[in-house]
Parts: C-alpha cells; sequence; structure tokens
C-alpha cells in the first residue's frame, strides 16, 4: 500500500510539540537527594557519577534514553494531530463511490474492454482496504462504510452502506451498463443528506464524509448539482475519442409531393477529422436506399429519405461502412405508418388561412360551419373554432383560435387584449412544434389567458402563453390565442409546419400511435383499444410488463433504459412495435473529460486506483509505545544491573 502523506486532521494538536524542550530541560536540573552519611564511597561509583552529570545548568551528555522518550513524545504528538494518507483502498468513515452507468460507459477502449468494465475494477480496488486499510486493529478502530451508487437517468443504490466487502463487491460484479445519458439532478439531494451533519443546532459538511466519481466525466451540466458536496475525488476511465452516430430520427409527411413521407435522422461525428459515411435505410429488412453523408469534424449532419405512402413498417437505419469504439448510435428505428384519413371541421365566418393549412393535406377531408350551426357531435377527428366558441364540447381534437374553450376546459381570461405581444420562448420537443421556427413571427394583438395548471406551452409572450396544449383521458385542446389574420405567421414557414405536426400528432394519438421513435429513458403514452382489458410490455430482454386496463385510457411505460423494439400486445387488438433509441447528443461525445467543475472548483480526474484518505494515527501511537516500552528497558538495565 503506497501512501503520501496529507494534511492533519487536527492540526492543533502540534502544539504539544512544545512539550519536547521539557524533556531536555529535566535532563539538565540536578535531582533532589536526601543526604546520607557512608563509611566509604567506593561502593558508590555510580551514584558519584550520577551527582556530577545532573548538576545543574551542566553540559548536556548524549543519553539514548532522552532521544527515545523525545521520539516517544514526537510520534504521540503527531498521532493525537491524525495525519492522514492518500491509499488504494479505503480509510474513511463513510465512502460513497458513485459508479457511471450511463450510455457512453459502454465505449471500448484500445485493449478490448469497456469503460464500465475498467470502472468497476477501479471500484473493487476501492473496496479491498475496507475495514482498516491493510490492518485488523486499525479496522476495528475506524469501523470503515462504503456505500456504492450507480446512476446514469436516475441514480440507483447498489449497495447500502455497509463495512462487507463481500457484499460491496458482488454488487460491483453485478452491475451492469444502460443505454441512457448521464443526469446527475437527484443523485445531488441523496449526496448532500448523506455529506451533511448538524452540529451545534447548524447543518454543515461532514468532514468524514468522502465521495468518490469513477466515470469518463461525460456527465453533462448535472454535475453542478454536487457542488454542495464536499470531498469529492474523480477517477477518469477512458481515452477513445472519435465517434459518428445517430442523434435523432424521424418520420413525418413530405412538404416536396403529395402521398410522400420521408424519414430523416441526424448524425453527430465527435471527431476532431472531417469523415463520411453511408447510411442504410431498411423497413421490415428490405433494404429501401442508401446514402452518403459527409460530416465536418465534431459537428452534425442530417440524412433524408423518402418513402410512398404505401410502405409502413419498421424503418432501421444503419451506417454500413463504419465501425468506432462506441457502437450503440451506430443504428436507430423508426415505425412507418402514414395516417389514414381524417375528418376536419372548421367552425368559423370565414378563414382561408386555416382552410387552406389544413386542405394541403390530401388525407384530409374537411366540413365548413358557421359558429351558429354548430351542435356538439363526436364525429369528427379534429374540430376548429376560429374566433368564436361553444359551451360545450365532447371527447376528441379541438384548435380554438383566438377564443378559449368552454369554462370546464379550464382556461380563463385574465385582461384586456395585449397589443404586439413579443415572442420570448417555444417548445423545441414537442411534436406539434418541433422544427418550427417562431423568431421571426409578429402578432397583432392576442388575448391574455390564463391556462390551466396542467397545460402545456407550446408558444410564450411576456404577457402570456400564445400557443398552449391541454390533454386530458378524452380530450385534447389547443388554444391559439390570437387571431391569425392579424399576424405575419401565415407567410411564416413555421405555419404549415406547425399544422403539418398538429394533423400527424392528432391523427397518431387518435388511432393510439405516439411518436415514431422514442429515446432510451422518456416516458412512452400507450392509447390501447377501447375495449381491451389488459395490456403486456415485453422489453428488449424478453422480460414481460402486465397492466391492468380497467379504468385507465392511458397506460405509461417508464421502464425504457435499454435500447431496442418494445412490443405492446393487447388481449384485444392488434400488436405495435415501440422502437427506443440510444439517441443522445451527450453521450455520443464520448472523448473523457479530465477535469470536472463543481460549483465554482477545478476537480482534477486520476486515471490510477482509487485512492482515499486513512488516518494512520493508531500507527503513530504504537511506534510511541513500542519506543517508550524500549526506554523502560534500557533504564532498568541500566539501574538495576
Amino acid at each position: 500500500m503506497s501512501a503520501l502523506l496529507a494534511p492533519f486532521l487536527s492540526p492543533w494538536a502540534l502544539g504539544l510539540a512544545a512539550l519536547l524542550p521539557v524533556i531536555v530541560i529535566m535532563y539538565l536540573l540536578k535531582l533532589k537527594r536526601r543526604p546520607q552519611i557512608v563509611a566509604s564511597t567506593l561502593l558508590w561509583r555510580r551514584s558519584v557519577q550520577d551527582m556530577i552529570a545532573n548538576a545543574p545548568f551542566q553540559r548536556l551528555r548524549n543519553n539514548l534514553l532522552m532521544w527515545l522518550q523525545l521520539l516517544a513524545l514526537l510520534l504521540l504528538v503527531l498521532a493525537l494531530a491524525r495525519p492522514v494518507a492518500k491509499v488504494t483502498g479505503m480509510g474513511g468513515e463513510t465512502i460513497i463511490v458513485l459508479l457511471d452507468r450511463s450510455a457512453s460507459m459502454q465505449t471500448r477502449e484500445a485493449d478490448g474492454e469497456t469503460r464500465f468494465d475498467k470502472a468497476k475494477a477501479l471500484a473493487e480496488k476501492a473496496v479491498e482496504g475496507i475495514g482498516g486499510g491493510g490492518g485488523i486493529l486499525p479496522g476495528l478502530l475506524q469501523r470503515d462504510e462504503m456505500m456504492l451508487i450507480g446512476f446514469a437517468d436516475t441514480p440507483v443504490p447498489l449497495q447500502p452502506m455497509t463495512e462487507d466487502r463481500a457484499a460491496l463487491l458482488s454488487a460491483i460484479r453485478s452491475a451492469r451498463p444502460m443505454d441512457t445519458e448521464a443526469n446527475l439532478t437527484d443523485l445531488g439531494y441523496i449526496l448532500q443528506e448523506r455529506t451533511m451533519r448538524i452540529k451545534d443546532g447548524a447543518i454543515e459538511p461532514n468532514p468524514n464524509a468522502r465521495v468518490i466519481l469513477i466515470s469518463d466525466g461525460v456527465v453533462g451540466p448535472t454535475i453542478s448539482s454536487l457542488a454542495d458536496v464536499i470531498n469529492v475525488d474523480f477517477t477518469s476511465v477512458g481515452d477513445a475519442t472519435d465517434n459518428v452516430g445517430f442523434t435523432g430520427v424521424d418520420v413525418r409527411e413530405s412538404f416536396a409531393g403529395q402521398y410522400e413521407y420521408q424519414v430523416f435522422a441526424t448524425l453527430l461525428n465527435s471527431g476532431a477529422d472531417a469523415t463520411s459515411v453511408f447510411v442504410e435505410l431498411q423497413v421490415d429488412a428490405e433494404v429501401l436506399d442508401l446514402k452518403k453523408v459527409d460530416i465536418p469534424a465534431n459537428q452534425s449532419a442530417a440524412v433524408v429519405f423518402t418513402v410512398g405512402e404505401a410502405v409502413r413498417g419498421l424503418a432501421t437505419l444503419r451506417l454500413t461502412d463504419h465501425t468506432d469504439a462506441y457502437a450503440l448510435d451506430d443504428m436507430v428505428r423508426a415505425v412507418v405508418s402514414p395516417p389514414t384519413d381524417l375528418k376536419v371541421l372548421i367552425v368559423s365566418k370565414g378563414n382561408s388561412f386555416i382552410e387552406r393549412a389544413f386542405s394541403v393535406d390530401p388525407r384530409v377531408s374537411i366540413t365548413r360551419m358557421r359558429p351558429d350551426e354548430y351542435t356538439p357531435r363526436g364525429e369528427y377527428d379534429i374540430t376548429v373554432f376560429d374566433d368564436c366558441t361553444t359551451a360545450e364540447i365532447p371527447a376528441g381534437n379541438f384548435l380554438f383560435i383566438n377564443s378559449l374553450p368552454p369554462a370546464d376546459v379550464g382556461y380563463t381570461k385574465k385582461a384586456e387584449e395585449i397589443d404586439n405581444p413579443r415572442i420570448i420562448d417555444w417548445s423545441r420537443v414537442h411534436p406539434v412544434t418541433r422544427y418550427a421556427n417562431f423568431q421571426r413571427v409578429l402578432i397583432g394583438k392576442s388575448l391574455s389567458i390564463e391556462p390551466p395548471p396542467a397545460a402545456t406551452p407550446l408558444l410564450q409572450a411576456v404577457e402570456t402563453d400564445l400557443i398552449s396544449i391541454h390533454e386530458t383521458e378524452t380530450r385534447r385542446v389547443i388554444v391559439i390565442g390570437f387571431d391569425v389574420n392579424l399576424s405575419y405567421w401565415p407567410v411564416d414557414v413555421s405555419f404549415p409546419i406547425f399544422f403539418a405536426n398538429l394533423i400527424d400528432y392528432w391523427a397518431r394519438t387518435g388511432r393510439g400511435l405516439g411518436k415514431p421513435a422514442y429515446a432510451t429513458g422518456e416516458t412512452v403514452p400507450i392509447v390501447p383499444p377501447r375495449d381491451a382489458a389488459k395490456a403486456t410490455v415485453t422489453l428488449p430482454d424478453a422480460s414481460k410488463i402486465e397492466y391492468d386496463l380497467a379504468g385507465q385510457t392511458t397506460i405509461y411505460l417508464t421502464e425504457t433504459q435499454a435500447a431496442g423494439i418494445y412490443t405492446v400486445s393487447f388481449d384485444k387488438g392488434t400488436p405495435r412495435q415501440i422502437p427506443i433509441n440510444a439517441m443522445s447528443i451527450l453521450e455520443s461525445h464520448i472523448a473523457p473529460v479530465r477535469e470536472l467543475e463543481i460549483g465554482g472548483r477545478k476537480i482534477v480526474a486520476s486515471k490510477d486506483a482509487v485512492k482515499t484518505r486513512q488516518e494512520i494515527w493508531f500507527w503513530l501511537a504504537l511506534a510511541a509505545l513500542a519506543i517508550l516500552m524500549a526506554e523502560w528497558a534500557i533504564y532498568c538495565r541500566r539501574t538495576f544491573m
């Protein structure tokens, strides 16, 4: 066990070194003796020498006993100061090891091992010294404890706090990596609880608690969650840097022509040099197309495949001529399932922009109706209320433009109309507003709306939500709070994109379908057939999750940590395939990070075995005791022999 002396935990004890001169002074002082008259001093020669030596302030002799006493006292002072050493293994009272299980840890290095294999080996070395760092007695005195936490999108305690090395090693060896990206947000709360203590009624960091992070450092901005955690050591694993992989995939209607759909994906080149790759498109194992994609260094590029409306099935996009250290993002899948014909009812006094936005989709059949002619009926897939409203609406999909839905939906009017509302942000991830850029949209007037708490804002101004969506088990309502005729929106490219997204989204949800593809870690909503009573989800590892559908119109699949195909089967109805892909810009940047900034502190990574602090006061005290025993033996030998 190699050791490097580190700071003292109780440096105040070093002040006791002032006692060292006292021992020297004791050897300078004359001993006080009782006078005794004897007939001769022949047999008292040693006593006479002692009287001479102890004359006050005489020259100090080189005395072995004095040096032994000085050394013993020095060792005792050092022991009281509680010096610590950096050791390979454990040695603190409370050690929390954080094992990175995120997707990038599956990167295979030059020696054939994955980063996760190397991380587990380092974690095992950290356990080797638990219980005292190599000695039985120190372990009994220090009572070392260790806790193992694995983290990816969520933290999972792999082994609670324990002194049992066998249990810790078993937890490490049974740990498996995930296909999700790293997220340390929840981990920060757990560590704060474990690394803080209450002293004198106040909460303060516990100096005896240490955190060891074993990771490639590809953890993103969520590392800031550890800002309040003290004593964080970072051990870095991995060397590979170059990678090309998919970071997104989608299927949507083509804007170029009718009866066509596009399967497109984004690829990231995280290497330092530009590269070219070939991307192959398969649908249900049939190769449909092959395209070459040029990707600049450390940038992204897109690839688009156009397929006919008759093409349906599971689309697979893969790199055909490229291999790298991180294979998890070399393939993505998506469901190609163009929506069927839709019935759209437009309740309006007349709005050519809205009618044209729906009519460009060949699947849409439009019915027009004046506001005074409307009666609630559930025969339409989408009902649009333009500059008008109604007292009640049935179950279904509804769009309100420059108006509010019935009161039972939860929208209320806050104040008078807002002139020239300024757009500040919009959702870039919701299916209805994806790929739409509202930056150049100008609006003349808007309603001031208070949406229900469960509503999701899609387009926001400083004063109000300009577009929002509120979904329940039976109704999906989108509210556009402004008159499109008094805006530049109809002439902006975001206008047709928005309505194409809206049609596709509501068509899919109406048939129980979700997005064409999901990323690992996402929650997948599943709308079962109305007459289904049970559902079974088969995961990529062949394990199953059972759902009772009694009283439920939507179930939510949260166990999506593994990339692959999830199959949903119902007791009544057609099975569905849900592709889950490892699509993460964060994880595809596989270059290991050697320095982390946590709360303004820079933590430089070590690539060696995990090193932690261990107190060595016991060995110093033991050495002092041995020296005192030797000194006593020498004194007795000189005195009585």
